[in-house]
Formats: C-alpha cells, sequence, structure tokens
C-alpha cells in the first residue's frame, strides 16, 4: 500500500494515528465521529408523533443512526427496549402513563447497556438535575435545534455528556455517605427494586454484586432517609416516583 493510500483512508481528523510500513513511521490524523463508527441503533420515546418525526428527521444525513422503534409513553418505552435492547433511547421527560424520569432510571435498573437523552419542552435547572440524578447521559430542551439531537448522541455514543445550557452542565452528584438524605444513583436503583418486592440475593444478581454489598446499600439508604421500617422506605420510593402506584 502506498504513503498516498495510507494517507486516503486514515486522513479523517485531529488526532494522530501510527503505523508501520516497510519498518518506517507514518502520521496521520484522525478523527471519531459517527461516520467512522459501526451503525448506531437508538429508539425515541414521546407521546407526539410529529415530534418522533422531527428528531429522525435530524438524523437523515447519518446513515449510520438506526431507528429501531418508537414509544408514546414510558411502559410502551420499556417493552420496546426489552425487545430492541438498542444502543441509545431518545426519552422526553412528560410522557403519560410512565414518565422519562422513572422510565430513565429503570433503564438504569435494567438495561444499563442502553444509553439515554432526555428532552423537554420546559427543561430547566431543576429538571435537568433531576434528569441527571435519574441516570440520563445528555439532556437537551426542546427550544434547541434538531442538530442539538445529532450532538448529544455523538458525545454519548464517545462516552461523554452533552447537557443544554440551563446553568447545571457541570452538575455533579452529591458524594456517598452525605447527610442530607440525598441518594446515588446506585442506591435509587436498589431503592425501586426494594420497593416492588426484591430480596438482596434478586438485587444482587440485577447488579452481579454480592448479597453483602446490597446489603450495604440498603444500610446507607435507612442511614440518608431516616427511615427504621421498610414500610416507611416503600411510602418514600413511590412518592418521589422511584416505583409507579400499582
Amino acid at each position: 500500500m502506498s504513503n498516498k493510500d495510507w494517507h486516503d483512508n486514515y486522513m479523517l481528523g485531529n488526532e494522530t494515528l501510527v503505523e508501520k510500513n516497510n519498518e518506517s513511521i507514518i502520521t496521520f490524523d484522525v478523527k471519531v465521529s459517527l461516520g467512522a463508527m459501526k451503525t448506531v441503533s437508538v429508539v425515541i420515546a414521546d407521546d407526539h408523533p410529529l415530534v418522533r418525526k422531527a428528531i429522525k428527521q435530524s438524523f437523515r444525513h447519518k446513515p449510520e443512526v438506526a431507528f429501531t422503534g418508537e414509544a408514546g409513553d414510558g411502559i410502551e418505552l420499556l417493552n420496546l427496549i426489552a425487545e430492541k435492547r438498542p444502543d441509545i433511547a431518545i426519552i422526553d421527560l412528560e410522557m403519560p402513563k410512565m414518565d422519562g424520569y422513572k422510565a430513565i432510571l429503570k433503564l438504569h435498573t435494567l438495561y444499563p447497556e442502553t444509553k439515554t437523552i432526555a428532552f423537554s419542552g420546559f427543561l430547566n435547572d431543576a429538571n435537568q438535575k433531576r434528569a441527571i440524578e435519574m441516570g440520563a447521559h445528555a439532556s437537551i430542551s426542546k427550544n434547541e435545534s434538531t442538530q442539538a439531537f445529532v450532538q448529544a448522541l455523538e458525545a454519548v455514543v464517545a462516552g461523554e455528556q452533552y447537557h443544554s445550557d440551563v446553568s447545571c452542565t457541570h452538575y455533579v452528584e452529591p458524594p456517598r455517605n452525605n447527610s442530607d438524605g440525598v441518594l446515588t444513583l446506585r442506591e435509587k436503583q436498589i431503592l425501586s427494586l426494594i420497593a416492588e418486592g426484591k430480596t438482596s440475593r434478586q438485587i444482587g444478581k440485577t447488579f452481579n454484586i454480592s448479597q453483602w454489598t446490597v446489603d450495604k446499600h440498603r444500610s446507607n439508604i435507612r442511614t440518608k432517609l431516616g427511615h427504621s421500617s421498610l414500610a416507611e422506605t416503600v411510602r418514600y420510593a413511590i412518592e418521589r416516583g422511584y416505583i409507579d402506584r400499582r
């Protein structure tokens, strides 16, 4: 292969890639982008079909993005992801039956390999923080250009986060063992399963952790929330939206 062929194959961007060719070192610029990646499977959840259509249209020049399903509410979304197991889920925070916050938390519990992009027509500092606490990897305002969805997806695929500028971009989750009652994402996930009646052994299998570790999380949750009984914890989980009322 000639030096020109190497250059034509690898001249894609800014970082440096080193290859050996006939014992000589050749350097090329490499850019990581969606175009250089495998197909990314995506599902969309929004209760308005026209919104779903508009989001899909924003990716019309991205053939590497494959939309594999749509949902109109949170429950439908969970069923869809159980079937499709997509790489990315784009989720409206305001949906009927189960809102986006609950859906995102459940996704991180049941299908942690699926990354989530939250969006809302009413995105502000408070609900963006809540979406991040639930585990959203990106958050977008519907008031932004649809190009923001492309930028967010590229960031999430690259292992980064993307958040609309509502003064929350640099939000950091509070440290563990704090005294103000704020739970970590993992504790919220475990709280959700506790409130659904799961045992420590069942929860451990869900997260591939030991029963001892689950019991430690349960103890931390009780300490942070100041609860002395399981009933208090279940009531708290329902009131905060970590599980649905049956």
